[in-house]
């Protein structure tokens, strides 16, 4: 399947995983009304089903109203769950559903309870989320397999011809051969100068590339995929010349100076029409981010809304117990090094900052970061505060600002910025977080190497569903204190 198809069908698979949800959704409605039913007609079923007491629904209407709500969060629990990734096993597609279908269900409860709709009926919710998921797996089940079956008996699919016969060359050959059969069919190799082609380990050896001409005017071709980065410019410019004069797409690898696990792009300048190649270490997912900064501000607002009693008993706790301000404010280092104020609770004797330096010789973390377990500076209140991270709820403040986001990379100080090493500065890529890998991990039981390593592997694999995973891994992790000191 062509990349343009791919797009356009992981479209209509989100589409059509929406219309299952909407038919779930009144198929559960009619199911429950035969049983409500059903249990006052007389015959063999009435016994049974009265057994299960379901009432009947008296105002359908809102059931109506209630589906044009319920799509738009399964939109998002799907969008989130990445669903529409046709490639994944039977096995991973029903967890990622189980998934989307358990987000749906959690997100809607909770509006449910705020807007206070009351007639939405708990055993509905559960009669739903079955069916839903039975549904979306058996349609998903369904059409990937018809849709196996007709590209298994169409003769052309997306032909694709592989140049280079080297290792780079096989690796891909050996991923298209073990895709589902809808999305290329591999043609075979040609070889360039340098190769040293062995038949045995190629799907089909096509000749030298200096024939690709010939090929493309003797055998439909509907991609050259080139392989070998180690081409001379001349064959290059003929092999280039012969695809684009007869309309072949092409693929070209990387040069090898550039970094290969960048994202990449095409990028232009306003007013400057050139195309640019744009690299990017950082998500690269518009909408996602957007979502992550809605998901921030919204979560952030409840969180202080919630925990505003605790946070004024703290207050009244830290102004009683020790001299100093309720609030201590520091300066950290944000998105690529941008300079904000952080709050937190002040846990430490005003003049902790001073202090810092008659106690550098305790530090238990490597590198430039500074932590003892048992801090001498911590008030007794702070130790409190500290054990179950509400000195850390003020922060709050600094997401629904946007200087924090709810998961990211701890915000450094400048001064510990300065003496990270050039790979570990890629922290600094995102903005910081209240919560992150770091923190579920250990925190203070993982080394400062380790700790870097955790930050530099959620930006390369940041999701949506990553940061709520996290989200809930910092529940059990703060209850049970895990490496808080």
């Amino acid at each position: 399947m062509h990349r343009r198809e791919l797009l356009l069908f992981r479209r209509f698979l989100l589409g059509f995983d929406l219309i299952m949800t909407a038919v779930a959704f009144l198929a559960t409605f009619y199911i429950r009304q035969w049983i409500a039913y059903g249990a006052l007609t007389p015959g063999l079923l009435a016994p049974w089903l009265a057994a299960l007491e379901v009432p009947i629904i008296r105002e359908p209407e809102r059931y109506t109203l209630l589906l044009f709500g319920i799509v738009p969060v399964w939109a998002l629990g799907l969008y989130i769950s990445d669903t529409s990734d046709f490639r994944s096993s039977y096995r991973e597609i029903a967890l990622r559903y189980a998934r989307a279908v358990g987000l749906g269900v959690a997100i809607s409860v909770a509006a449910f309870f705020l807007l206070k709709l009351q007639f939405v009926a708990r055993s509905f919710i559960v009669m739903f989320a079955v069916s839903n998921w039975a549904l979306l797996f058996l349609g998903r089940f369904i059409v990937l397999e018809l849709t196996a079956f007709v590209r298994h008996k169409r003769v052309d699919g997306h032909r694709v011809v592989i140049v280079g016969c080297g290792v780079t060359g096989r690796d891909i050959a050996s991923h298209i051969t073990s895709q589902p059969p809808w999305n290329v069919r591999l043609l075979g190799h040609l070889s360039v100068p340098g190769d040293q082609p062995n038949r045995a380990d190629l799907v089909e050896y096509l000749g030298p590339v200096e024939g690709l001409a010939e090929l493309l005017d003797s055998t439909p071709v509907d991609e050259v995929l080139f392989a070998s980065p180690n081409m001379d410019d001349e064959t290059l410019a003929n092999a280039l010349h012969a695809c684009d004069e007869r309309g072949v797409d092409v693929l070209l690898p990387l040069p090898p100076s550039i970094p290969q696990r960048a994202r990449v792009e095409l990028s232009t300048i306003d007013g400057f029409d050139t195309p640019l190649l744009g690299l990017r270490r950082t998500p690269t997912s518009e909408v996602g981010m957007a979502l992550k900064r809605m998901m921030d501000i919204a979560v952030a607002s409840v969180m202080l809304m919630l925990a505003s009693p605790v946070m004024l008993v703290t207050a009244i706790a830290i102004r009683l117990t020790s001299e100093g301000p309720v609030f201590f404010s520091q300066e950290r280092s944000g998105r690529n090094g941008r300079r904000f104020t952080m709050y937190k609770f002040r846990s430490m004797v005003v003049d902790a900052e001073k202090r810092k330096r008659e106690l550098a010789h305790l530090n238990e973390m490597s590198g430039p970061v500074f932590k003892i377990r048992r801090d001498p500076r911590v008030t007794r209140i702070g130790q409190l505060i500290r054990k179950t991270s509400i000195d850390e709820l003020p922060q709050l403040f600094n997401i629904v600002r946007g200087d924090m986001s709810l998961v990211g990379p701890r915000p450094p100080l400048p001064s510990e910025v300065d003496q990270y090493e050039p790979w570990q500065r890629r922290r600094l890529s995102v903005k910081p977080g209240l919560t992150g890998l770091w923190q579920v991990s250990g925190r203070n039981n993982v080394d400062f190497e380790e700790w870097m390593a955790m930050d530099l592997r959620y930006i390369d694999d940041w999701s949506l569903w990553l940061d709520m995973k996290i989200i809930l891994q910092t529940v059990p992790a703060v209850l049970f204190r895990a490496g808080a000191s």
